[in-house]
């Protein structure tokens, strides 16, 4: 005869059975939020990182592409530049004759390896071309001052060296063509800087080259400058000592003051 199945008895469910379940389950639940919390965190942060690199990047080419563009604006081998008191007048500089292109500010481009000439062996008519036209040997650039307010006024224009290696600055020349008047520019004797190299005149300073002036300056008036600067071969100060150096200068228009101006005035 079968012998009959012991039956396997029901175990009750006590409260403190359900305070443990509910705290595993807590448990289970929280481990599975702060996973996706983790996630999520650390996803975040990846997507932060790389907008800051981005930022950065982009910051970094900003930066690059502004000091480039100030090298060459601040730093080129000739910076002309009018200041406020003109522009508020409508002064404008321009490359071209026709103002095509009207700028507050130009920048002639460098000449790279240049090596002493003589003033005849220079071109003829240097002043016949627009902007840029230097030669193996040395800068040109011609420019456009106009009027294109309604007043008339004194303007000013002062070439300065802003920067020099090599002592280079005791051997060039500058030559300054303005509406077909030429003078040529250099720094005076080392034995004696108030006399000039023969041919020239002499610097008014040691960082000075030259000022000039327009009186009665009339709306629509244009003024043309050609600069020339080379590296004179005769001049006593051009020696190998000057080899790898360089100059660089400015000129800057400005409304002339009331005092007298020693600059040779042209017309």
């Amino acid at each position: 005869m079968a012998r009959k199945k012991k039956e396997k008895p029901v175990e009750e469910f006590t409260p403190h059975d359900l305070n443990s379940l509910e705290a595993q389950t807590r448990r289970i639940v929280g481990r599975a939020n702060a996973g996706r919390e983790a996630e999520e965190t650390s996803r975040d942060k990846k997507l932060i990182k790389k907008i800051i690199i981005t930022i950065l990047t982009i910051l970094l080419i900003l930066l690059i592409l502004w000091l480039v563009s100030l090298f060459i604006t601040l730093y080129g081998d000739l910076v002309i530049s009018t200041d406020r008191g003109l522009r508020d007048n409508g002064i404008v500089l321009s490359a071209d004759k026709d103002f095509k292109n009207t700028a507050i500010q130009l920048s002639a481009p460098k000449v790279v390896d240049a090596t002493n000439i003589t003033k005849d062996w220079l071109p003829k008519n240097l002043d016949k071309k627009d902007g840029a036209h230097n030669g193996e040997n040395y800068l040109a650039y011609t420019f456009y001052l106009k009027n294109g307010g309604k007043d008339s006024l004194d303007y000013t224009g002062t070439m300065e060296l802003t920067g020099t290696a090599n002592n280079m600055d005791e051997a060039i020349r500058v030559m300054i063509i303005k509406n077909g008047d030429e003078l040529v520019y250099a720094k005076g004797t080392k034995a004696n800087r108030e006399k000039a190299e023969k041919g020239t005149i002499a610097w008014l300073d040691n960082t000075t080259i030259m000022k000039t002036q327009t009186k009665d300056f009339s709306p629509g008036s244009v003024d043309k400058y050609t600069v020339v600067i080379w590296i004179e071969g005769n001049d006593l100060e051009c020696t190998n000592d000057i080899l790898g150096g360089y100059i660089r200068s400015r000129i800057l228009f400005s409304v002339a003051d009331s005092e007298e101006d020693k600059a040779p005035v042209f017309s």
